[in-house]
């Protein structure tokens, strides 16, 4: 019999196929796609690989036009740049295959994207198909996936059909309608909106609302100075009865004037709390937390193609990392976490920690409640046998988070001891509170969640306390902080938008159509108006509920408790009645985001102000490239240079000028970057390293070079710190 095993991608392919020949394969080049061969019971087997999507769902025709609703057996699969080789390669191999095994990420796009493949080719319903399921990569799954094959898990793949023609259709009507209607009344590309990704715009223009609405309040922080026998220690004043803070510089007064060199009784209360590790991760809060602690965005940690995690998982180091599930594999016992932290203790710089935790195994895992048809939570399935063999020090650093995680969640808890202690003074009630760490439990192999220590003195209960001094601090409230990545993200999981593997795209998607900037997600004009003209005409489209419960339809397509045919036509029914009321009012949506854009692109050409009129400076273009000018010309004929790769910064040298970055690439080959002052003042950062002068950008015939203004000195430069 002939066997085609079809992979989600190249490296997973290779590694299957390793495992399933015992080393013992043959490799094939079939038109540019490396394909693998080996003999199993006498079958002849082939693995070739998919790469990611090798086509798309779209519409037929290239006429853009809204509304454009049409069923899912109308619309076409075309194919992707650069993927056509393999599915040429898989056609090649599989057309006269007895059995197609599916071997593609065991979640609704992984098995949408085996689907895809089947109907292309046209074998859908007309060839043996099975699956193979495993959640690592590891031989021992590998092998029994293979030896015990599933029926083609055709309900997941078509909860992901479902999600394709659900997004493909809103999101190419609700960016046609917005692009279409705006460039009746202003230039522009493309505005993009779609089912999760016009929401997520929505709660971001709603924080930045509040951040800008908000109105700081005065308050004071009033601590008490409180002499023991064992040390002093500080104390906070309570606020009066029903309200949050002490609002009132005078009562703030009165507390100080009251309860200065006044004695009273301690009333001290102890208990020793308990503290669990907590549950293992899954795939958006692996996302969340391990950025949190190595710096990576999200995207780095967990895109399908090059992820970090994801990478990690192909290499058999880590379960899949496309779960959502908080739980261990059913049917574990205590001899497989054995097993696993043996895995984990093969690796050195995680040994101590692992024997530790084999010395004080608690008896059951700690575990989340959030469950996965399909996946366990993340966890270890291998090791390296050094840390060298890890690409970067990033793939060894999320390895030994993600390794921590799994041994917090099999150590015994730790525990605190709680100290309050409670004076009244002259009426005046004051608190403190302490922690002292008794046993630290999960916190020996995990530290990055370990509260630091608050240790006050032994006062006992009934001890006579001496207020020394009342301090008196005025602050203000501060408004709510802007959404990053992380924090986003967990928004959006939080909601039901999206999924696990869409959520960081998304974000990149809101930054690359200009609706938002900035690390901390600050939305621009024209994210505003935007999220305003769809929530004004069409709020369906922007509203979170609305999409959370499309994808808790998707969710129920995969369990085969809701045919995925209802759902599309009822999503598509919706949204044709949403696209008919937005072409009703197009005109005035088109003016209201015209003028949006045109905020938009005036804030984007400014950068500061004119040091001699104090105009604004905005960026300007000519036929020899972009330049700084002042915008009170002709009264004013101030101008600067920009060379190409330049981009101006927010930050601005002493002079008031902003700050430009660029690059140069030296005789070698090296690409230098360097920032200067825009007006390349004597303040500027930019120095000659010889003999510390202003060094200045110039233009040269193979390109920008710098060049110190005194000494003449070439490509020679520092940057100077302030």
């Amino acid at each position: 019999m002939k066997v085609l095993i079809i992979t989600e991608k190249p490296r997973v392919a290779e590694r299957i196929a390793k495992i399933l020949s015992a080393g013992k394969i043959k490799k094939v080049n079939v038109g540019k796609v490396e394909t693998y061969s080996f003999i199993s019971d006498n079958d002849e087997c082939f693995v070739v690989p998919a790469s990611g999507h090798v086509v798309e769902l779209d519409f037929p025709g290239k006429e853009w036009f809204y509304p454009i609703i049409m069923e899912p057996n109308d619309l076409i699969y075309r194919k992707i740049r650069g993927k056509g080789k393999y599915l040429r390669a898989i056609k090649e191999i599989g057309q006269d295959a007895d059995l197609v095994v599916i071997a593609t990420d065991l979640d609704t796009e992984g098995s949408a994207i085996a689907l895809e493949i089947l109907k292309v080719l046209g074998w859908d319903g007309k060839k043996d198909v099975r699956r193979m399921e495993f959640s690592a990569l590891t031989p021992k799954e590998i092998k029994e996936a293979f030896q015990e094959l599933k029926p083609f898990d055709r309900p997941r793949a078509l909860a992901g059909f479902s999600r394709q023609v659900v997004d493909l259709e809103w999101g190419a009507n609700v960016t046609r309608a917005l692009t279409i209607s705006t460039r009746k009344h202003a230039g522009v590309k493309v505005l993009s909106g779609g089912r999760v990704q016009s929401p997520t715009l929505s709660i971001l223009v709603d924080r930045e609302r509040e951040i800008r609405n908000f109105v700081p309040e005065t308050y004071y922080s009033v601590v008490g100075v409180f002499e023991h026998e064992a040390g002093n220690f500080e104390a906070r004043a309570l606020p009066p009865p029903g309200k949050e803070r002490i609002d009132s510089k005078e009562f703030a007064q009165k507390i100080k004037e009251d309860c200065e060199g006044k004695e009273s009784v301690a009333s001290v209360k102890s208990r020793e709390a308990v503290v669990r590790p907590p549950a293992p991760f899954n795939g958006t809060s692996m996302q969340v937390e391990v950025s949190s602690i190595t710096g990576l965005s999200p995207r780095a940690l967990a895109d399908r193609r090059r992820g970090i995690a994801q990478q990690l998982y192909e290499a058999g180091y880590i379960s899949y990392i496309g779960t959502e599930s908080e739980k261990y594999p059913k049917g574990w016992s205590k001899k497989d976490f054995i097993q696993m932290i043996e895995i984990i203790r093969s690796y050195p710089p995680l040994r101590e920690e692992a024997e530790w935790v084999l010395a004080n195994l608690r008896e059951k895992p700690v575990e989340g409640k959030k469950e996965d048809p399909a996946h366990p939570c993340i966890h270890i399935t291998g090791a390296p046998k050094s840390p060298e063999e890890f690409p970067t020090k990033k793939h060894r650093q999320v390895y030994e988070v993600i390794a921590r995680r799994v041994l917090a969640t099999l150590s015994p808890d730790g525990k605190d001891l709680r100290t309050r202690i409670d004076i009244e003074v002259e009426g005046h009630p004051f608190r403190a509170t302490g922690k002292a760490i008794l046993e630290r439990g999960w916190r020996k192999v995990y530290p990055y969640l370990a509260e630091k220590e608050v240790l006050l003195p032994p006062v006992q209960d009934g001890d006579l306390l001496l207020c020394l001094e009342v301090k008196i601090e005025e602050k203000q409230t501060q408004p709510p902080k802007r959404y990053t990545p992380r924090s986003l993200i967990k928004k959006m999981e939080k909601l039901g938008l999206g999924t696990k593997n869409t959520r960081a795209q998304i974000l990149d998607i809101l930054r690359k159509r200009g609706y938002v900037e900035g690390k901390s997600f600050v939305v621009t004009p024209l994210g505003e108006v935007v999220v305003d003209v769809l929530r004004k005409h069409v709020p369906e489209i922007v509203d979170p509920e609305f999409t959370s419960q499309l994808d808790k339809a998707m969710r129920s397509i995969e369990l085969g408790e809701l045919d995925h045919s209802k759902f599309i036509n009822s999503s598509l029914d919706t949204l044709k009645k949403i696209m008919w009321e937005f072409k009703k009012n197009e005109e005035e949506i088109g003016k209201e985001i015209a003028e949006g854009l045109k905020k938009n692109r005036m804030r984007a050409k400014l950068v500061g102000k004119c040091p001699s009129c104090s105009g604004d400076l905005v960026i300007k273009r000519s036929r020899y490239g972009r330049f700084v000018a002042c915008t009170s010309y002709p009264n004013c004929s101030i101008t600067f240079n920009l060379f190409p790769g330049e981009e101006v910064l927010d930050e601005l040298c002493s002079c008031g000028l902003p700050l430009v970055s660029g690059r140069v690439k030296t005789k070698s080959g090296r690409s230098l970057k360097y920032t200067r002052c825009l007006g390349n003042c004597q303040e500027s950062p930019l120095r000659c390293r010889e003999c510390g002068s202003v060094a200045i950008v110039r233009r040269g015939r193979f390109g920008a070079y710098i060049q110190c203004s005194k000494c003449a000195k070439t490509n020679y430069f520092m940057i100077k710190r302030s």
